[in-house]
């Protein structure tokens, strides 16, 4: 008999991109516009969209490719890039600093608090932009909104493999009670309140396969050129068309060009800016006229190239306006206006641009268009959302999914009813983390992270039971989206890269030399995120079913959880475990001097194989001075070891690798 309880090997997690959303008159089609209107009763708007057709962010006639209640906590602007041509000037944020928090959204329709000023219809110049943070990059792939959950069909681009994770822990999600007593009401509580909600605690630990999860440990993220790839294509500038790449501005969702792009990718594609301008990242000895950005050693950087390599997500060819290409995560830096642009067609060879594991017996491991990238920190973390679904029977979402029964045999409340629960932590961002490597076991990366809401598939709770199903399609890796040697490769765990690093894949140097007799190397990082509560209630009624459960995806319009995570300094410490064989550690230590990105201590992983472009990754730390380094005669009489506590100021990643981004 199938389990009637929730079991782990029948939960499912999965993670992506939080990159927003920029809706703009007259774009997909020439048809985008949206109405305005007050809720009676309420300090809330509606804005309806009574023009879009079915392409890129619509699934249907005015319907945003967009699941239902998941922008709730969601800031949105009114912008219009030039002042007063559109016809929400009263609202613009550039004018009036109005920002306004999604509410609820649904289908045609997303409503906001605090009432807008303008009522009325959209204009050419007219944007509504809604914020990254909480905001996970939508699926033009979604297969439709309906208002019966049992007919919906979706999603968000929560698609990623979240890694070889051993153990997993969901954000713990609590309510804060006000409860008091009152004077001559006896001892018992009398005023019982529900306040705050909290997502925190969050964590996993896994067995490194990439330095993927680091994106989100440090900040930042740039790419070696990718010119001279196999089979990359050219996609802008087009000579022909006479077009240029508009300026790129930091926190972008899209790349825009007034005239045709000369090639144009297609969703699933990844672009490349090429952007051969130095980037500053954190270090003493920056001087952006000395030194290679991208050093044969790949260790000692004064300076790097601002390549960014981003998947695309959606297509707008509207003529006449603004052609664009949007993209899943918003990009780290500006790009100046012209700058070249190349696409990597996503394919299960190297014939196009794409990475692709070599598994010839004298090349094994070698990686086709190996791919490098330099993570860093910066001013900012990105956020990210995790997907999570739990159920009682190996069976898939029930809704109007193809891979959904269509029998009615597992029907909610019917004998075979999995119970699915499908939850999303929306805008988390890494609290601290650990790189630990030792001689017994494989490279490990613990990531610790907070959320600000949790979204939670209400399909099945509403009234009429011909209604009832799963809202949201679940992600199911290897059910229903990593399932095939492509669909894994975009998912982040191509063919044979899921092996972790080893420790008998590493080497480490350091002052100068290198550590034959490490034993133990522990990186810890602390990025001192916090969560803020604002005040920003909502008006709006709690919609709830006969039995008075609230059908709201995010309860009280979001009002009760915090509206900004906020990363802090930045704080690293790195220990070394070492057999001593000399007292040059000893003489470093008293000397008490700090040493540069000239010579840093580096961690250096490489999977074994008998190919030279493998994967790899190596762990930078510079600037740094020896805060420990004890020196003890050992009880067992054996070799005397020491514990290095070392100070970093900085940590840099190289990886090179099968990921396009991570």
């Amino acid at each position: 008999m199938p389990s009637t309880v929730y079991k782990g090997d029948l939960a499912e997690v999965t993670f992506g991109h939080e990159s927003g959303m920029v809706i703009t008159h007259g774009h997909f089609t020439n048809t985008t516009q949206w109405v305005s209107a007050h809720v009676a009763n309420t300090d809330t708007t509606t804005i309806t969209f009574d023009g879009g057709a079915t392409a890129g962010m619509y699934v249907g006639a005015n319907l945003l490719a967009y699941p239902e209640g998941l922008l709730t906590g969601c800031t949105l602007r009114m912008a219009q890039p030039v002042a007063g041509t559109g016809a929400f000037d009263l609202d613009d944020f550039a004018i009036t600093g109005n920002v306004y928090t999604i509410t609820h959204n649904a289908g045609s329709v997303i409503t906001v608090t605090p009432q807008m000023k303008f009522i009325g219809t959209s204009l050419d110049g007219d944007n509504i932009v809604i914020d990254a943070l909480g905001c996970p990059a939508w699926d033009g792939a979604m297969g439709g909104w309906n208002a019966s959950p049992k007919l919906s069909d979706e999603s968000v681009l929560t698609d990623q493999f979240v890694g070889l994770a051993a153990t997993i822990t969901l954000p713990e999600t609590k309510v804060e009670i006000l409860r008091s007593h009152v004077v001559g009401i006896g001892r018992d509580v009398v005023v019982q309140v529900p306040q705050k909600l909290t997502n925190e605690g969050g964590s996993l630990e896994t067995m490194m396969n990439s330095a993927r999860w680091l994106y989100y440990c440090l900040g930042n993220e740039v790419v070696k050129s990718i010119e001279g790839h196999t089979g990359e294509v050219q996609v802008e500038p087009n000579t022909a068309g006479g077009g240029t790449i508009q300026a790129i501005a930091m926190g972008d969702n899209y790349i825009e060009n007034p005239n045709t792009f000369s090639s144009i990718p297609a969703v699933g594609d990844f672009i490349c800016v090429i952007d051969d301008d130095a980037v500053l990242f954190p270090t003493d000895n920056y001087d952006p006229t000395v030194g290679t950005k991208w050093p044969a050693s790949h260790t000692s950087f004064t300076q790097s190239e601002r390549n960014e390599m981003r998947r695309v997500i959606g297509i707008d060819e509207t003529v006449g306006t603004a052609r664009r290409i949007y993209v899943d995560d918003p990009f780290c830096f500006d790009h100046a206006a012209g700058k070249e642009v190349k696409k990597i067609i996503l394919a299960n060879n190297a014939a196009t641009g794409s990475p692709d594991f070599v598994t010839t017996a004298a090349n094994y491991g070698d990686i086709t268009n190996r791919n490098s990238r330099l993570l860093f920190s910066g001013w900012h973390l990105p956020s990210f959302a995790i997907e999570t679904s739990m159920r009682t029977r190996d069976v898939g979402s029930y809704n109007a999914h193809t891979d959904s029964p269509t029998d009615g045999a597992a029907a909610p409340g019917s004998a075979n009813d999995s119970k699915q629960l499908t939850r999303i932590y929306k805008g988390c961002k890494v609290k601290d983390w650990s790189l630990s490597a030792d001689a017994d076991a494989e490279a490990k990366l613990s990531v610790n992270f907070d959320a600000l809401m949790c979204y939670t598939d209400t399909g099945r709770l509403v009234t009429t039971a011909a209604n009832k199903g799963d809202r949201y399609t679940a992600h199911r890796m290897f059910e229903n989206t990593a399932n095939g040697p492509l669909e894994r490769k975009l998912a982040g765990i191509a063919p044979n890269t899921e092996k972790p690093f080893m420790f008998y894949n590493g080497s480490i140097t350091a002052f100068g030399q290198t550590m034959a007799q490490v034993t133990k190397f522990n990186l810890t990082g602390n990025n001192n995120i916090v969560t803020h509560h604002t005040v920003r209630g909502s008006s709006g009624a709690e919609r709830r079913n006969t039995a008075g459960d609230s059908l709201d995806q995010i309860p009280f319009g979001g009002s009760r959880n915090p509206a900004l995570i906020v990363e802090g300094k930045n704080e690293y410490e790195l220990s070394m475990e070492i057999i001593v064989d000399d007292p040059l550690l000893w003489h470093e230590f008293r000397t008490n001097r700090e040493r540069n990105d000239s010579n840093p201590i580096t961690l250096t992983m490489t999977k074994a194989g008998p190919g030279t472009d493998r994967e790899q990754v190596i762990v930078i730390i510079d600037d740094y001075i020896i805060a420990e380094a004890p020196l003890q005669i050992p009880d067992d009489k054996g070799v005397i070891k020491s514990e290095l506590k070392i100070k970093p100021k900085h940590v840099k990643v190289v990886s090179h690798d099968a990921l396009l981004h991570c």
